[in-house]
């Protein structure tokens, strides 16, 4: 039972993917397996390395760059775009993403003050599971039990924005074909769409200028 290349089970799938392909410059060497390595890291799925899909390094990135616009052209400039790449971007853009989403959930903070940091290391903590609730008591010395609430708090407000992103994307991904179910129901890995069985009739998504 196999996929299309350059698509993908669902649009966290498609976002997370796209995502980690444009945090590697494209080489001659094969950053495929470079991709699913990270998707393996992040996901904690076993991985069996397949043949690869036909696509070349310039294709999957190019399939990236337009998730990447689906996504802006989606969300807008909304939180859940914001929450989308806080998650799954990298560098300067991930970073300032975070700090939007923090702003989000606690607008009266002051940009730098100690609530401030303690936000956006809440939502660092949401999106990506670091730093944990322990560290964050012993640095701003408060009351685990009191962090944990108000993670909580805030976790509930993310989860809800992320989901409605999410299913947003749902529908324009599958118009576009960026996702596509797979026959028989099965259920696809995070790890489907990367290194696939080479493909007789490959179908990549291009972006248009």
């Amino acid at each position: 039972m196999r996929r299309e290349a350059g698509t993908f089970s669902c649009p966290e799938h498609a976002i997370a993917v796209a995502y980690l392909m444009l945090a590697y410059p494209i080489e001659p060497k094969n950053p495929t397996q470079l991709i699913c390595e990270a998707l393996q890291d992040r996901f904690d799925v076993n991985y069996e390395r397949k043949a690869l899909s036909g696509l070349t390094p310039h294709d999957w990135h190019a399939q990236a760059v337009f998730i990447s616009k689906v996504l802006g052209r989606t969300l807008g400039d909304g939180v859940g775009f914001h929450i989308l790449r806080a998650q799954y971007g990298a560098g300067e853009e991930g970073a300032a993403s975070a700090r939007r989403v923090s702003e989000w959930l606690n607008p009266d903070a002051p940009a730098d003050s100690p609530m401030r940091e303690l936000v956006d290391l809440l939502v660092t903590n949401i999106l990506r599971g670091r730093p944990r609730i322990r560290d964050l008591s012993d640095r701003f010395d408060l009351p685990k039990s009191n962090i944990g609430r108000l993670s909580s708090a805030y976790r509930v407000l993310v989860e809800g924005a992320r989901r409605a992103a999410l299913n947003r994307l749902d529908v324009q991904m599958r118009d576009a074909d960026i996702v596509v179910d797979l026959e028989g129901g099965a259920t696809p890995t995070a790890l489907d769409n990367v290194g696939q069985d080479e493909q007789n009739s490959p179908r990549l998504v291009a972006s248009t200028p």
